[in-house]
């Protein structure tokens, strides 16, 4: 009997391993509508979600310095600036090349319509595909420069390009490759009249190159709204993951084998 209550686990410690849900630091500034739905949204995925109160001076240094965190999430729901310098340098710290960042600038979305099925599965297609990454950043704006303040004063601490324009084009394509698809219906998403950012997108300063993902196109030139690090097709994840069917097996027969000798 001990041996059976050993395999099983056994058993689900494999699975927990192989589990891809991470601890995320939200920050929240003024406006305060969409956060708890944010958070309810990221841990019916799996993760974990603190929220930090980004407008007291030192919070999220704080909080990176004392807690283990595996993706960070500034949203930049304010027209101030309130990241201090020991705030860009925790998160800096936090965040190397070789890990994931996606960018955001019409993520007021989750303000205005929190609960919509194309948001929620947007930002719980994001968090995945971030801790696939090894972990990472979720930066989410409006335009620039009245909302972008803090957003645009961490990318340029980290060498991206900074989100600039406004624009009131609404999101109307999506790379039909891209992984952060599935579930969202793009033209469900916010932006329709409103003023938007353009994305980042390219080969940045610091080697990382931006794919972009969603955003508006009139059939000539496409505006992103939504740019990520890791490609269309999504990241390699930076641990081998033995497939659940295959798990399943290998439990299946190490709980028949043990059967077999207690039956002896």
């Amino acid at each position: 009997m001990k041996k059976m209550i050993l395999a099983l686990t056994l058993v689900s410690s494999l699975f927990a391993a192989n589990s891809y849900a991470g601890k995320i630091l939200l920050t929240q500034f003024n406006l305060t509508t969409g956060f708890q739905e944010m958070k309810t949204s990221l841990e019916s995925a799996g993760h974990t979600v603190d929220i930090v109160d980004a407008t007291i001076s030192g919070n999220i240094s704080n909080s990176l310095n004392t807690n283990v965190y595996d993706q960070v999430f500034l949203w930049d729901l304010t027209n101030q600036l309130y990241l201090t310098t020991s705030d860009i340098s925790a998160i800096s710290n936090f965040w190397s090349t070789d890990m994931g960042i996606a960018i955001d600038t019409r993520s007021y979305g989750y303000h205005f319509q929190g609960s919509n099925s194309s948001e929620v599965a947007l930002i719980q297609n994001i968090a995945h595909n971030l801790e696939l990454s090894g972990g990472g950043l979720w930066i989410g704006s409006d335009h620039a420069p009245g909302w972008s303040y803090n957003s645009n004063a961490l990318l340029s601490a980290l060498g991206f390009d900074l989100i600039t324009g406004q624009y009131s084009a609404p999101v109307n394509y999506a790379d039909p490759t891209s992984v952060l698809l599935n579930g969202v219906t793009p033209t469900s998403l916010w932006g329709g009249g409103e003023s938007l950012g353009k994305a980042p997108i390219g080969l940045q300063s610091n080697g990382v190159e931006m794919f972009a993902h969603f955003g508006n196109t009139n059939g000539q030139s496409t505006i992103p709204y939504i740019s990520a690090s890791f490609d269309l097709t999504g990241p390699e994840p930076t641990q081998s993951v033995t497939e659940p069917s295959t798990l399943a097996i290998f439990a299946f027969g190490i709980m028949g084998l043990l059967s077999r000798r207690l039956k002896k």
